[in-house]
């Protein structure tokens, strides 16, 4: 003889089947958010180790620039004391406007 079904049991089979589902629906939304947290975390250390080397690239050319800087000052200090009176002012003028200008274009540079 085979058993009945009566309508409980079917309201409980479909009752479980929807607990079993939405069961299985929270474990896949947490597994999803699990995994975007992860890849969230590899991302800002990949951009991050990116934005650190070219800060140091950055750093090395600005301070190559100076060495270069501070070699061209020394001989234009030796031309500059070797010109006459007029001469001498106005070099030393046109080499304050340079520097004048070299220091706006890094202030450009570092807000960019």
């Amino acid at each position: 003889m085979t058993p009945e079904i009566t309508l409980d049991d079917i309201q409980k089979t479909v009752r479980d089947s929807f607990y079993v589902t939405v069961g299985l629906g929270v474990i896949a939304f947490q597994k999803a958010q699990v995994q975007r947290n992860e890849l969230r975390k590899q991302l800002e250390e990949g951009v991050g180790g990116a934005h650190q080397t070219v800060a140091d690239s950055v750093k090395t050319v600005e301070e190559r620039l100076e060495a270069v800087e501070h070699r061209i000052d020394a001989v234009l200090d030796d031309v500059e004391e070797k010109l006459p009176a007029q001469a001498r002012l106005v070099m030393s003028q046109a080499r304050s406007a340079a520097k004048d200008a070299r220091q706006q274009l890094r202030l450009l540079v570092d807000r960019a």
